[in-house]
């Protein structure tokens, strides 16, 4: 019996029934759904029929609920406001009002990049749950292998069967002077330029450290290297404090023109790679999907990158 009669009843009874009670009137009732006053009429005694039992009385031109409707009539909104509910959850994911984004990225994007990209994201996403961990481009890696991250940001050369990779930038190294500093006269730098100039290095556990110092080695030129250190901010910074100079990604580099730092081209070209890297085995989220187009939107319009070469 129970079985049947949920199959009698549907959704669009128990909204005219609804309606009805909230409105009073069966015209009320109607112009709220949108429908004739006979369809809601048809619609409630339908309703009526299946259940078994009346559901108004008519006085005065207006239905009164019964004791059976009224409770009927709390249930049915407990049941309207969950599925209201549901519908305002489906919205808010449809337009990216709902839900976490978990970001990891190498130190070069971490530090300056990517937190305002996150902070116009943010505004246009204000109830997204956002994460950026700042991890070494190997960590990355790892944490994309585990299913951990949903969009990861690395320098690698390596493949992982985990881990699904789309080149993202491939910009050349630029040169980074303290403002003021005489080649700053000059819009292109080849390594006879740094000739005895102190050169801050990056670490020697970097790929970038030998790549950087095969060049100068190839050309002959020998450089004063008294500091290294593992990331380009720091570089950034030393040469701003007028301690060196230096090469370093296009981004950091960006970061800091202006701030006591002249970016200018290097001659040959030294290739820095920067990589998406995806969980291989889920589908990307829409939040993910729209969050790296503003990346790529964002490094676009990146003056610095896109003349660096």
């Amino acid at each position: 019996m129970e079985n049947a009669l949920g199959r009698r009843i549907n959704h669009r009874q128990l909204e005219a029934f609804q309606a009805v009670v909230d409105a009073g009137t069966v015209t009320a009732a109607a112009e709220r759904l949108y429908i004739t006053q006979p369809a809601v009429t048809r619609l409630i005694r339908d309703l009526e029929h299946s259940l078994g039992f009346d559901l108004f009385e008519r006085r005065a031109g207006r239905l009164l609920p019964t004791v059976e409707a009224q409770i009927l009539h709390e249930e049915v909104q407990r049941s309207f406001m969950g599925l209201d509910r549901i519908v305002q959850v489906a919205r808010d994911i449809q337009t990216l009002n709902s839900g976490s984004l978990r970001i990891a990225a190498l130190p070069a994007l971490a530090l300056g990049f990517l937190p305002r990209v996150i902070g116009k994201f943010n505004a246009i996403h204000p109830n997204l749950s956002i994460s950026l961990q700042i991890r070494s481009s190997v960590r990355v890696m790892e944490w994309l292998a585990s299913q951990q991250i949903d969009v990861g940001f690395a320098a690698v050369q390596q493949v992982h069967a985990a881990v699904e990779q789309e080149l993202l930038l491939e910009a050349p190294f630029v040169a980074v002077l303290p403002t003021g500093h005489p080649l700053e006269k000059k819009s292109v730098l080849r390594p006879v330029d740094f000739a005895d100039e102190n050169f801050i290095s990056t670490g020697y556990e970097l790929d970038a450290r030998s790549r950087i110092d095969a060049v100068f080695s190839d050309a002959g030129i020998k450089r004063r290297l008294s500091i290294d250190t593992q990331l380009s901010l720091a570089i950034c910074n030393m040469v701003a404090e007028g301690m060196g100079v230096s090469l370093v990604d296009p981004v950091t580099a960006a970061e800091f023109q202006g701030r006591g730092v002249v970016a200018r081209k290097f001659r040959p070209q030294l290739p820095f790679r920067y990589n998406l890297l995806f969980p291989a085995h889920r589908s990307r989220s829409n939040i993910t999907q729209a969050f790296v187009a503003m990346v790529k939107t964002e490094l676009d319009h990146n003056p610095l990158v896109n003349s660096a070469s």
